[in-house]
């Protein structure tokens, strides 16, 4: 993370704390000008002359306008380099999401990646990048303020320096403590984003079985859990600016009065008192706020630690390229896979031909989806090898189409394409070999209309189709279809089916409970499944010629 926020930035980050200092070393200096300018005064009384004191407020107002001139282009500065660096951090983020394997993607609830790139971002933004920048300013501030302190007293700048000792015990009071509470406050952020997500994702069975006052109970003890986590955060964040406060007041009335006593002895000026109050301001309370901003720091602790394990390297090259396509075969070879300890596949050899249609069946639980799965390269914790080409454990680029096709929230063109750029004859094409053909033909935008969340303006079936001619248009050689017809008529089913097994070259490989003639014997084998293993495997004619556990489905 230290490569996003200052290696890569290097310029950048020189050009901007060499603004930043000019900006610091100006507002301590006024300090220095109330002194001049206030003796300027004192001395115009004493001799009746204001030319002195008339030169002196003409070169502090030219002072005042170059320090707000550095002080924009200071702001202006830290705004660019945080915008340039949280752009970077999001977009290293979320090429470190997007290069996860699946398996490692799924062991996070979708909720918590969406509360990451909102709260957890923002807090790294606001308690990370401004604090450091808060922390060189008032760490540059102090220091230049008590070498300007040495210069006017030297005993009063020895008091200063021994007070700013008094902040370093408030980050060891509550440094452990913030830490906790935003591990706390992260994981009920989480919660909360996961209880909406499931409520705004399950409205229509909300509604129908008329659940609301349950949802909204849930929605309020997940808020509560929020809010109260926050509320503690804050009750602390309190109680360490209260101490830090009072203890900076304190120690400023003490100096101001150490400094009255040595101006009533002829030690120092009106003005140095007036300097010195200002200066002892400038060295006390960012000491004080400095031992918050440092308790801050390391509360954001855990937030730096979840975005490292997310965090692509700084120096990584472009995003992993498409994956090889089978040429040849695809090989299992005494395969076994297990969710939880419990066997799904079971010591599966098969081997898949380049251009051959496959279809899957058997009861539901049998480990068909998970079959499929396991060759789209889904999961690594299989025992066995999974050969492809000759080459063992290498991931094949593969079409899949689920029962549950999710449409971005963008146009239909845009769905297939995804944003990928290709000839308008060839989406036509694909479209057309998918059946939509029917459906763009009933809308005035055909393509271009847009899908809506999750494509809700088409029904299941239509969706399916957009799935279908997404794959035909990527030019898979592989296509692993779960039940891709399931939500199609009968008509159209056999349209589609016809279009994807009449593909020249294309292995498909599908998971069905459609078990007709028409449909089945258009496959050239079926796999038989039962209890995670393959039990029997042929054609449709060779299947049911014996009374196996394909002709028992087949019957029923």
């Amino acid at each position: 993370m230290q490569a996003y926020v200052f290696y890569q930035n290097k310029i950048r980050v020189a050009i901007f704390m060499a603004v930043q200092t000019m900006r610091i070393i100006g507002t301590v200096g006024v300090a220095v000008l109330i002194n001049l300018l206030i003796d300027a005064v004192s001395a115009a009384v004493a001799a009746q002359n204001v030319a002195p004191l008339m030169n002196c407020m003409l070169v502090c107002c030219l002072y005042a306008f170059t320090l707000g001139a550095v002080i924009f282009l200071s702001e202006r500065l830290k705004a660019a380099n945080i915008k340039h660096i949280m752009l970077r951090i999001r977009g290293g983020i979320m090429r470190g999401v997007l290069e996860k394997d699946l398996s490692d993607y799924q062991q996070k609830n979708s909720a918590e990646y969406i509360a990451f790139f909102s709260q957890n971002l923002s807090d790294f933004e606001e308690n990370y990048l401004q604090n450091l920048v808060s922390i060189y300013d008032s760490f540059t501030g102090m220091v230049i303020a008590v070498f300007l302190l040495f210069y006017i007293n030297p005993f009063i700048a020895v008091i200063s320096i021994a007070a700013m000792s008094i902040p370093g015990l408030i980050p060891k009071i509550f440094g452990k403590k913030l830490g906790i509470l935003q591990e706390d406050m992260m994981r009920n952020t989480e919660g909360y984003h996961a209880k909406i997500k499931d409520i705004f994702s399950g409205y229509e069975i909300i509604r129908a079985y008329r659940a609301e006052k349950q949802m909204e109970e849930l929605h309020h003890d997940s808020s509560v859990l929020l809010e109260n986590s926050k509320a503690r955060t804050a009750d602390t964040m309190a109680c360490l600016h209260a101490l830090a406060n009072m203890a900076s007041i304190a120690v400023q009335f003490l100096i101001m009065s150490l400094a009255g006593i040595f101006a009533v002895r002829g030690s120092i000026t009106i003005g140095s008192i007036i300097a010195v109050t200002q200066l002892t301001g400038q060295v006390i309370s960012p000491a004080f706020q400095l031992s918050a901003k440092i308790s801050q720091l390391k509360g954001v602790r855990p937030v730096c630690e979840q975005m490292e394990a997310n965090l692509l390297p700084a120096d990584a090259g472009e995003l992993k390229a498409d994956l090889p396509e089978m040429e040849r075969t695809l090989t299992l070879e005494d395969v076994s896979f297990a969710y939880d300890n419990a066997v799904v596949i079971d010591h599966v050899s098969l081997q898949f031909e380049r251009g051959r249609k496959y279809a899957v069946v058997g009861r539901s639980g049998s480990g068909k989806s998970t079959l499929l799965k396991l060759l789209a390269g889904y999961y690594d914790s299989y025992a066995g090898r999974i050969v492809t080409d000759g080459e063992s454990d290498r991931k094949t680029g593969a079409a899949w189409i689920h029962q549950e096709v999710f449409l971005f929230d963008d146009t239909i063109r845009n769905n297939i394409t995804l944003y990928k750029p290709y000839d308008e004859d060839e989406i036509k094409r694909a479209c057309h070999l998918a059946g939509l053909d029917d459906v763009l033909g009933r809308l005035p935008a055909g393509l271009d209309t847009e899908a809506a969340e999750n494509g809700s303006r088409f029904s299941g079936g239509e969706r399916q189709r957009i799935a279908v001619a997404r794959a035909i248009l990527h030019r898979k050689n592989l296509f692993l279809l779960d039940e891709a017809t399931s939500a199609l008529d009968s008509e159209t089913t056999e349209f589609v089916e016809d279009s994807i097994l009449s593909l020249e070259n294309v292995t498909c490989i599908a998971v069905t409970h459609k078990l007709t003639p028409e449909s089945l014997r258009k496959y050239d084998e079926i796999l038989v499944m039962e209890h995670g293993k393959i039990v029997e495997q042929g054609s449709f004619d060779q299947l049911t010629a014996v009374s196996g556990t394909f002709a028992a489905l087949y019957s029923r």
